[in-house]
């Protein structure tokens, strides 16, 4: 939440922006230009493909709300040229503030290796890519390398803040290795959208959810100058059954056309509690339902004592309404950055409440707090917070009140509640204790920051019952975080399950690895998981279709395969295991998605993905040196055939080349027709033959 005061808007960002180069260099992405003359690869195409980088450049200028917009131009340009290392951080850069980490990963690392210096931060941001995606080794290794790169003046600024990411990784490691035993599931379309929505508050009965949306409210919705979003608006909708409906903008005089948020509720459910924002400062504000008219009376500001001239922002009543928690930044009063803060009510006199007190350093980090609650008995306090051990950007707590009135040292929840992106505004469900709902980017969501219920399944003999069934737009001292993986309980509302065990095919031992479920019709990734340790996986799919099926695994060969779930009996739970192949010297894949120019040896752009899994299994396994060959059926002569499978095996040993891989560990061959894999009698068998293999042939 941000500005309501256009007037002073330009000049508190420009000093802010001021005051973010000099104190730190990685607030903001780079910005690289893309030139022309380096950009142009041919004259077929380039007109348009030029077009497609200025439109690109306009969008991505105007910040993260464009983000999208740019991609999909960068993409059209990229289809022309794709070694251009400026194009490849920008489309690193959309993809890590958009939906798709795992290629934020392949763009910004193909830029690092065409052009190492194509950008100061671009090992900063491979790292953020890393650290998103749960390969928390390979982020710490970029953000060291960051870091060492640094002229020594910034290296000074910079190293606390890299030494805290490191940190979080280390704590991120201790956390997935002992996963907690729950599902998470968006709420709907109805509830989230394509864009940021947030702040789950729930009336006394859970009868209505109030939340806070960057959505268009409208033809004429304003966006915000300093990310480019839309403004915040504040929503409400009706439970009916275990789905909402009714969802409406709450209107005047509670929305106005800034940046309104809704951060708690009385426990009478007769007020709530909205924040208004500015960049140097944002006020809580309280605004009574009338029940009669079903509407709310204009807002106003809750007891000055709660405020300040710097920012306060969630807060929460207790259930006797005689302690209230809120978080404030007042530096005079702060352990630094934004920390709760409690007052409790005075037995006598007019003045209600006392002088808030700070809850201390056993609640309040250095970092900052936020999204207080305190559950209705009194016991329990909840937050996030970027301290504590957080594995990165918010995650939840939580505190037990013991019987001195003091509060007990913070416990993360756990992963996958908490990830490495932004969790924030945890509600207990007043109606049952199995559930809580929060605000996050996960798998599952409909883009940005969506609103998800947690189903607690308790201990694992307890499985079968599992049928029971900034956020605020202020600036930070880090850009939003981007979309983790979420692999082992991908929680999502369909009933579609698909489970079993990924295993080594000599030995049947489990494998660590990463499986991708692609929807055959759609071309588009349906799910995503990780196995654990002993191989087992678990994911929830879209509907009863076809789907490929792509697993890495570290020391083995990537896997594709199609399985056709339509053609199976089961109606919700579906087994598939999958056997790896280690990698060992003479083992053979056939590249099935290599594409050419017809009769010629210039890869198409459809062939990048397959690739990309070639250059990501070369990267996993830095000592494997690989034969790539090509092959042809036995249609023309054998020495054009001879010379087209040597061109085409060469053009993919360059294509990887390009993308960083030593040439030293790569050798192309041609074979024409000599190794048939099926009969060139007929069309099919033709097809089959006409392929490009690579070879092990070093570890």
């Amino acid at each position: 939440m941000i500005t309501t005061d256009r007037t002073d808007i330009m000049k508190k960002l420009l000093l802010l922006f001021l005051i973010a180069y000099l104190v730190y260099p990685i607030q903001a992405q780079s910005d690289p230009k893309i030139k022309r003359n380096k950009f142009f690869a041919g004259k077929e195409g380039f007109k348009e493909a030029w077009k497609c980088v200025k439109k690109g450049n306009e969008f991505y200028k105007n910040g993260k709300g464009y983000y999208q917009d740019a991609r999909q131009s960068y993409l059209e340009a990229y289809n022309y040229n794709p070694l251009v290392p400026e194009l490849n951080y920008k489309l690193g850069i959309c993809y890590l503030y958009t939906d798709d980490k795992f290629q934020a990963i392949e763009y910004l690392r193909s830029a690092y290796n065409l052009k190492p210096g194509v950008t100061k931060d671009i090992l900063f941001y491979v790292g953020r890519a890393y650290h998103q995606v749960l390969n928390f080794d390979s982020a710490i290794v970029s953000y060291q390398n960051y870091l060492a790169r640094l002229p020594n003046k910034e290296k000074a600024r910079a190293k606390a803040e890299i030494d805290k990411l490191i940190q979080e990784c280390y704590d991120g490691k201790k956390l997935v290795q002992n996963p907690i035993r729950v599902i998470i599931s968006g709420l709907g379309d109805r509830i989230n959208s394509e864009y940021d929505d947030y702040g789950p508050v729930l009336a006394p009965n859970d009868s209505l959810l109030y939340f806070t949306s960057r959505r268009p409210s409208g033809k004429k919705a304003e966006r915000n100058p300093y990310d480019n979003k839309y403004y915040e608006d504040i929503y409400v909708a009706r439970r009916q059954g275990s789905g909402w409906t009714d969802v409406k903008p709450l209107g005047k005089p509670v929305n106005t056309r800034h940046n309104d948020a809704v951060v708690g509720m009385t426990p009478s459910g007769d007020a709530l509690f909205i924040y208004r924002g500015k960049i140097g400062g944002g006020d809580i504000l309280q605004a009574w339902h009338r029940h009669k008219k079903d509407k709310f009376t204009s807002p106003f500001q809750v007891n000055e004592k709660f405020l300040s001239k710097y920012r306060e922002t969630s807060i929460c009543l207790s259930s006797d309404s005689t302690e209230v928690y809120f978080v404030s930044d007042n530096p005079s009063k702060s352990q630094g950055g934004k920390d709760i803060f409690m007052s409790t009510t005075r037995k006598k006199g007019t003045d209600r409440w006392k002088k808030p007190v700070n809850l201390g350093p056993v609640i309040n980090t250095p970092y900052d707090e936020e999204g207080v609650y305190i559950t209705p008995d009194g016991k329990n306090l909840y937050f996030s917070s970027k301290g504590h051990n957080t594995m990165g950007g918010y995650d939840v707590f939580r505190s037990i009140r013991l019987d001195d009135g003091s509060w007990s040292t913070p416990e993360n929840l756990g992963y996958p509640i908490n990830t490495p992106d932004d969790e924030l505004f945890y509600r207990p469900d007043g109606l049952n204790p199995k559930y809580a709902y929060y605000s996050t980017v996960r798998e599952g969501g409909r883009g940005g920051k969506d609103i998800f219920r947690i189903v607690f399944l308790g201990e694992e003999k307890e499985l079968v019952l599992a049928s029971d069934t900034d956020l605020f737009a202020w600036k930070q001292a880090f850009p939003p975080k981007a979309f983790p993986r979420i692999p082992d309980f991908l929680g999502i509302d369909s009933t579609l399950v698909i489970t079993g065990k990924v295993t080594d095919a000599a030995t049947g031992k489990g494998v660590m690895a990463r499986i991708e479920f692609i929807d055959a019709g759609a071309s588009k990734t349906a799910a995503t998981a990780v196995s654990d340790t002993s191989g087992n996986y678990r994911a929830s799919l879209p509907a009863k279709t076809k789907y490929g099926v792509e697993i890495m695994a570290k020391d083995y060969l990537f896997f594709l395969e199609m399985v056709n779930l339509a053609e199976d009996t089961s109606d919700v739970l579906f087994v598939r295991n999958f056997a790896l192949t280690k990698v060992e010297v003479g083992t053979k894949v056939v590249l099935r998605n290599i594409f050419f120019e017809t009769g010629k040896a210039t890869l198409k752009p459809e062939s990048y993905a397959e690739l990309s899994n070639v250059l990501k299994f070369m990267e996993d396994n830095p000592s494997i040196r690989l034969e790539i060959s090509g092959h042809t059926d036995n249609v023309g002569s054998r020495r054009v055939n001879q010379k087209l499978s040597e061109d085409r095996a060469r053009a993919v040993v360059d294509y990887l080349v390009s993308k960083g891989i030593d040439r030293s560990r790569l050798e192309s061959k041609g074979y024409a027709d000599t190794q048939p894999v099926a009969t060139n009698d007929t069309s099919e068998g033709r097809a089959l033959n006409r392929r490009v293999e690579f070879k092990v042939i070093g570890k």
